[in-house]
């Protein structure tokens, strides 16, 4: 051959030509332009010439040595092959006939092409020529038939030759095979069965005559053919043509459905609706409404439906879990048991704190539940659960149902003094007051929302003593929070704890939704204008 193979991971230089490892029908061979090392996989090479590919280190562009060959001044011969393919679903059997008008330079007629033999006969090809007009040409293909050899190969055929394939390569006299000349060497040059201009395929349209003669027959490009459209398969926008639990459908589940993509007990019943809902049924992703219980492995569903074993499940309390049983109801039998409730009430007992209820049994309560009940806000969910003790946020909103009012500090210049000692933030409150303040008190102002209560921690003496600015503070409080405030005046109101009830609360997931195949899609293809590609 004229040209090497190309190589994985192997080093070429500028000006190398290699070809591909398999026949290209575009007859292209490709020149290194960069020097490197070729990559461990063969790239996907171009069919146009001056196209370029990058290679590894490797910089590939697409050159023809057939169009070399025909600028020099004196180029070979162009040698113009057929192959004729029947195929059985047409023809009855499987077969391809290789031919050639010509004649070779021994006494054997036929012209060996890539160690093919095609054989000599007489026949006519004309009409390839592109016209430019916007049709595509339409070959005529004229085949001797003195002895009938045509006829009774037609006569054979329980369809005639109509839709059979007809492939035109042609190559020049110094790439053909060196045992087409005396002494078994082509004096034109290096044989090379790569070395081709761009094989045409046409295919058998029709018999336009026949005589005694000669055998006429109109050739026809695939977007050409009679009764064939583009694409061949009609499109309808979300009705899928597939057969179902056919090779291209692919499902072979235990779920079944009737053609209304209700759930039915049998392999019997299974109809699918050819929509793209009743795909999703057995393909796609899947949420359902449902519940579980701590320690259980059933997952109630809000209606009855479907899925097959091994299908994953996701969701509120549960582990990682798969369908382990089929039975066309609310209930579905999983491979492991919840780890929490999707919904759990019990009594408890709001904390001093404010931000922990103390339950009598927290079994299935877990962090991101909701809890409503008494005292408690609108948006309060839970964030840490230890023991009976569950956290919640945000913290119980000050209500006198279980703070009583115990004194308010007034605003003025000699009375509620706040001092932050000059720091971005501080603990510390200064009162210019006899009144009774205690430790375990809550402290409430303008700095600290209600909902963010201060509980007083210990009263003593600062570092600056409790005299300041010409004033002196009688109580000097350190409180739980810290807030950022300058040298101000403002109004203080402390609270001493109630008495707190026990009381009824309700803990709920926020999502009660289980999510069947998480990452699962429907066969791409098989609705025409849905979705997306999938792997």
């Amino acid at each position: 051959m004229a040209y090497a193979a190309w190589v994985a991971s192997n080093p070429y230089t500028v000006g190398q030509i290699a070809r591909a490892t398999t026949v290209q029908a575009s007859g292209l061979v490709f020149r290194c332009t960069v020097a490197g090392t070729s990559a461990a996989t063969e790239p996907a090479w171009p069919t146009d010439i001056g196209s370029t590919i990058v290679d590894g280190g490797v910089t590939w562009a697409a050159i023809s040595s057939v169009y070399e060959e025909l600028s020099v001044l004196a180029p070979s011969a162009v040698i113009e092959l057929f192959e004729l393919e029947i195929n059985a679903a047409q023809h009855g059997a499987n077969e391809t006939y290789y031919f050639h008008a010509g004649v070779n330079a021994t006494n054997n007629a036929d012209i060996i092409w890539n160690s093919q033999a095609y054989v000599a006969f007489p026949i006519e090809a004309t009409d390839f020529e592109y016209t430019g007009t916007g049709s595509l040409p339409r070959p005529k293909l004229r085949i001797s038939n003195i002895f009938g050899t045509i006829t009774g190969l037609i006569l054979s055929l329980p369809n005639g030759l109509e839709g059979a394939k007809v492939t035109r390569i042609r190559t020049l006299a110094r790439y053909i095979d060196g045992v087409n000349f005396p002494g078994g060497t082509n004096p034109y040059g290096t044989p090379d069965p790569t070395a081709e201009f761009p094989r045409e395929i046409y295919y058998i349209d029709r018999k336009a005559a026949e005589n005694r003669d000669l055998i006429e027959f109109e050739l026809a490009s695939a977007f050409d053919l009679v009764g064939v459209r583009v694409p061949k398969r009609q499109c309808v926008s979300n009705v899928c043509q597939w057969t179902y639990r056919g090779l291209e459908c692919g499902y072979a589940g235990n779920a079944y459905f009737n053609f209304n993509d209700q759930p039915v007990a049998a392999v019997g019943q299974d109809v699918c609706g050819k929509r793209l809902r009743s795909c999703e049924l057995r393909f796609g992703q899947q949420r359902r409404t449902g519940s579980v219980t701590t320690g259980s492995n059933i997952l109630t569903l809000a209606e009855a439906l479907n899925f097959d074993i091994g299908t994953p499940v996701t969701g509120f309390g549960l582990p990682s879990s798969t369908v382990t049983t089929n039975t066309n109801t609310t209930l579905i039998t999983l491979n492991q048991n919840a780890i929490a409730s999707t919904s759990r009430s019990t009594t408890g007992t709001v904390q001093a704190n404010l931000t922990q209820i103390i339950v009598t049994d927290a079994t299935g309560i877990a962090p991101g539940m909701t809890v409503t009940g008494l005292y408690l806000a609108g948006n309060t969910q839970v964030t840490a659960v230890s023991g009976t003790t569950v956290t919640i946020s945000p913290p119980v909103p000050v209500t006198t149902a279980i703070l009583t009012l115990t004194v308010t500090i007034t605003t003025n210049t000699a009375v509620g003094a706040l001092y932050n000692r000059y720091k971005k933030s501080s603990n510390e409150a200064y009162f210019a007051t006899s009144a009774a303040i205690s430790v375990g008190w809550y402290a409430a102002s303008s700095l600290l929302p209600l909902s963010r209560l201060a509980q007083v921690t210990s009263i003593g003496q600062s570092a600056f003593g409790n005299s300041k600015f010409g004033l002196t503070w009688s109580k000097v409080a350190f409180l739980s929070q810290t807030y950022t405030s300058g040298i101000t005046n403002i109004a203080w109101s402390f609270y001493v704890p109630g008495s707190i009830s026990s009381a009824a609360y309700a803990f709920s997931a926020t999502d009660q939704n289980y999510t069947f195949r998480a990452n699962a899609a429907i066969p791409y293809g098989s609705y025409p204008g849905v979705g997306m590609f999938s792997t």
